[in-house]
């Protein structure tokens, strides 16, 4: 079995204390996939969870499925499984067509990492019952947060002229496609809030409802970009900025529409978000407390300043700018104090967003004309370019923040498709869609009461 190449990491596992957990640590060299020996559980829905946990624990990367000879598997024979060159097992049952027991082993040294672990069946969706497994089996062994029981949303376009665009949302592998948006409007850039069961986005749409007097005011609300929350799981939704605040903004853009080139990003407690507006022609970092209806600016008119994103800890805000005249990355404290530069000189960048674990940013950087995904640390060091196409961009984080899906694009006559690869970048795949796809967001972690 060969030693899969990584530049800039390496993933090297080992027990912790009391706990029989694995940790992954990231040091230099190169990784080897853990191998594991999934056996089929003993019904039709069993064999169909066992098939979805392979898929999702081999995507990762971090695993390598150990096949077995047609025959009942001895579970108690470590030295046997040995042999095949497991070192995990995860085997287990279904108990009245309602509940999943199942055991996880560390071939190596016999230990179960999980006893007769108990998860409940979701029979309407035996996918999420098959993630939920597959996040607790890759939690144990690496220490990490799992994310397969996570969704993904991302824009299709539906016509190109006049342009409309919908909502369509999928689990992390790409299945269960699901239309969020009927497609009759311009949406962009969705984002998450962390409790995974909203999404904020922009939509151009004629349904407001106004009762100024003034013809030109209302027709100018009526073509401004206008931020919606949506709950998921009802397709509601409702505006972000009321009228009032809206039509001060118009008001200071001297009665002309509103625009946001993207949408706003929660902060990690979700009583705030950052967004950029754009006014007589240059954007400004706003912070809009949804708690009291407060809209506060962060950042002056004086140039684009965009795309702005809280840290994992809500105490500091990344955001883009060209105030030295290139397009860079900066930080600032949430309340806009101390704004300063972090990002080097030799190409735009834009879209950054911060890794949940706090120690990376996400960004796409061109170079000419070629377009990157990059990581870098929060003080500007160890800048890595981790993918690069003929366009890449909009990058996001998966919750446990080792891996990125963003939009990407392999040729100008291309359709636009979700790229996802791990933070080394030598793992790579794209995510299957129906139609095109871009702008993704990826959900948190769902978490399910057992």
């Amino acid at each position: 079995m060969s030693y899969k190449k990584i530049i800039y990491t390496i993933i090297s596992v080992f027990l912790i204390n009391n706990t029989n957990a694995l940790k992954i640590e990231i040091k230099q060299g190169e990784v080897k996939p853990e191998p594991i020996i999934i056996d089929d559980l003993n019904s039709t829905d069993g064999k169909k969870i066992s098939e979805i946990i392979k898929k999702d624990l081999e995507l990762s990367s971090l695993f390598i499925i150990v096949s077995i000879a047609d025959r009942k598997l001895d579970t108690t024979n470590l030295k046997d499984l040995q042999s095949k060159g497991a070192r995990f097992l995860l085997y287990g049952q279904i108990i009245d067509n309602n509940q999943i027991k199942f055991t996880l082993v560390d071939v190596i040294t016999g230990k179960k990492l999980y006893k007769d672990k108990i998860v409940n069946i979701n029979h309407s969706n035996i996918r999420e019952t098959a993630h939920i497994i597959a996040d607790y089996v890759y939690e144990r062994i690496t220490n990490e947060l799992g994310y397969f029981n996570t969704k993904i949303v991302y824009v299709n376009t539906v016509n190109n002229y006049p342009r409309t665009t919908q909502l369509v949302i999928i689990d992390q592998d790409g299945a269960n496609n699901n239309k969020l948006t009927n497609g009759k409007e311009l949406v962009v850039s969705p984002r998450f809030a962390p409790d995974g069961k909203h999404i904020a986005y922009i939509a151009y749409t004629k349904d407001i409802k106004d009762i100024a007097s003034n013809e030109k005011s209302k027709q100018a609300l009526i073509k401004s970009a206008h931020v919606y929350i949506s709950k998921i799981d009802s397709n509601s939704r409702k505006r972000l900025l009321n009228n009032d605040i809206m039509k001060e903004l118009i008001k200071k853009n001297h009665g002309n529409p509103i625009s946001m080139t993207y949408a706003p990003r929660f902060s990690p407690d979700g009583q705030s978000v950052v967004l950029a507006i754009i006014i007589n022609g240059t954007s400004a970092i706003y912070k809009y407390n949804m708690t009291d209806n407060q809209l506060i600016q962060l950042t002056k008119h004086d140039n684009i300043d965009t795309s702005p994103c809280y840290s994992h800890d809500g105490k500091k805000i990344v955001f883009t700018s060209n105030r030295f005249g290139t397009e860079g990355l900066y930080i600032m404290n949430s309340d806009g104090s101390d704004q300063h530069k972090i990002s080097q000189e030799g190409g735009k960048y834009s879209q950054p967003v911060w890794s949940p674990r706090g120690d990376l940013i996400a960004f796409t950087k061109q170079i000419k004309n070629t377009f990157y995904i990059g990581v870098v640390k929060p003080d500007g060091s160890g800048e890595r370019l981790i993918a690069k196409g003929y366009l890449v961009e909009a990058p996001i984080w998966s919750s446990n923040g080792r891996y990125i899906v963003c939009t990407y694009q392999s040729g100008p006559s291309e359709k636009s498709k979700i790229l996802f690869t791990d933070v080394t970048g030598r793992y790579t795949r794209v995510i299957e869609t129906q139609g095109d796809a871009s702008s993704p967001a990826w959900s948190p972690t769902i978490q399910v009461k057992n």
